[in-house]
């Protein structure tokens, strides 16, 4: 299955980014906040309230302009080698520039990566790649780790250990997606913590329940980061009743390792 992310006050004085740090710049719409904004074009809420000096909280003014800051210098160093594209299977009446305002990249850079013109006629199912995927998935995963109150330092790390942020991969056991949550998992959390349906087939359903999850796990161990990463991958109950298992604990010193480089 293709991942389906969602990406889905002006600067009146002094730019406070220098031009090559800025992606681009976005005119703002009625209804705009700037979570939306920051998921749509792959970064954060608080690079983009630094990018533009504004507070977070601030209420945004339609018709003004925003700096977009360069995404790829959010990334944790340990995304460093590995493959920026995915995936996507074009649907009926896509054509470069539609898929493009979809993924929230330039037409041209898409068009160029996969060896095609921007008006190239495509047919449905072919297949895109689509460059930019590891800062779409780190503004997805930051996004909701924000929402749900858990350190998006810990969801960031867990969800590269369990997939390198894939939505699309699925395990020899059916653990699905970014966060590799089992089928069980994903009811578990929907009916205990969320309160509603999350579909781990969708990537911000899918990050959105391991997120609760971890945070759950940090709730009972008093934010011991090092013991809800072990309870996320072995089980509480498990840990409770055979201890810690030598690859949980291979596990466990990996994910720090991540956390700490990731700053």
């Amino acid at each position: 299955m293709p991942t389906r992310t969602r990406f889905a006050a002006a600067v009146g004085a002094t730019t406070l980014l220098p031009a090559s740090v800025v992606a681009g710049t976005y005119i703002i719409h009625p209804g705009d906040t700037l979570g939306d904004i920051a998921v749509r074009h792959a970064t954060t809420v608080a690079a983009l309230a630094g990018a533009n000096g504004i507070d977070a909280a601030s209420a945004l003014q339609p018709g003004r302009m925003l700096l977009i800051p360069d995404a790829t210098l959010l990334l944790p160093a340990y995304t460093r080698d590995a493959a920026d594209v995915e995936s996507y299977a074009v649907q009926r009446g896509e054509g470069i520039v539609e898929v493009a305002r979809r993924f929230g990249v330039d037409p041209t850079a898409l068009a160029r990566t996969n060896g095609v013109g921007v008006n190239a006629q495509l047919s449905r199912s072919d297949e895109l790649q689509v460059p930019g995927r590891l800062a779409r998935m780190n503004a997805l995963i930051t996004h909701v780790a924000d929402q749900t109150g858990c350190a998006a330092i810990v969801v960031r790390a867990v969800a590269w250990m369990e997939s390198q942020w894939q939505q699309d991969l699925v395990s020899p056991t059916g653990a699905v997606g970014v966060m590799q949550l089992e089928p069980f998992t994903g009811e578990w959390v929907s009916r205990h913590i969320a309160g509603r349906r999350l579909d781990i087939w969708v990537a911000q359903d899918n990050v959105t329940a391991g997120a609760l999850l971890l945070r759950r796990l940090m709730d009972e161990h008093q934010n011991d980061a090092g013991a809800a990463v072990a309870a996320y991958y072995q089980g509480a109950s498990s840990i409770r009743d055979h201890g810690v298992f030598d690859d949980t604990a291979r596990y466990q010193r990996q994910v720090q390792r991540l956390m700490a480089d990731d700053g």
